[in-house]
């Protein structure tokens, strides 16, 4: 016998149970919280800097935020900055990091979430970004330059492929490298140097 509806009932052998799906919306559709783009769209700067505004900035602002983002980025190359705040995820849809690139001088970063010495970036939790290649070069601190995602925790980077360096720490004058403390990277490649600062707990 063949079961094509969910229901209670006892298993008979020789039964076979099929679990019938309804068709899916290709593409789906998606909530305003998600935003897919391509190369050729206009908006992108507005779109990320309007939810770096409400999730992102100083002070920690928009650490208990209600909103969270999604920014989905097709195969192809991005002059935009993006920063990434809090509840935010990047993602390139690309076979390959590489088919995604980030061209712009800060490309796809993480400052971390305040100035304030005891702070730094302790709070700077809760987002991620994967699947894209960046080529920053933007001069951050020090004559460091590079990628850089300045986070403690709960804040995964994978699969990307960094040209130049890798930032895993902000440093201003006087706060001990912003206390970055924790993260992970999985299956990634930094061609230039990765540089941890204060970093500890960071598992790759």
């Amino acid at each position: 016998c063949s079961v094509h509806r969910v229901l209670p009932f006892a298993m008979r052998p020789g039964c076979v149970l099929v679990f019938l799906a309804g068709a899916q919306q290709n593409p789906p559709a998606w909530p305003e919280s998600v935003q897919v783009f391509g190369p050729g769209d206009a908006g992108i700067a507005e779109a990320v800097n309007a939810a770096y505004a409400t999730n992102g900035g100083k002070q920690d602002h928009g650490q208990f935020s209600t909103k969270n983002f999604a920014f989905l980025f097709k195969p192809g190359t991005y002059t935009v900055d993006v920063p990434v705040g809090f509840y935010t995820q990047v993602l390139g849809l690309g076979e390959s990091p590489d088919d995604v690139e980030f061209t712009g001088p800060k490309g796809v970063y993480c400052e971390e979430g305040t100035t304030e010495f005891t702070i730094g970036a302790l709070d700077t939790f809760w987002r991620g970004a994967e699947n894209f290649r960046s080529t920053s070069t933007y001069s951050w601190f020090g004559g460091s330059s590079g990628m850089l995602w300045a986070v403690s925790q709960a804040a995964p980077l994978r699969r990307v492929h960094v040209d130049n360096n890798l930032l895993l720490f902000q440093y201003e004058e006087g706060d001990a490298a912003g206390f970055a403390s924790g993260g992970y990277m999985a299956n990634s490649q930094v061609d230039g140097a990765v540089s941890s600062g204060s970093q500890q707990q960071w598992l790759t």
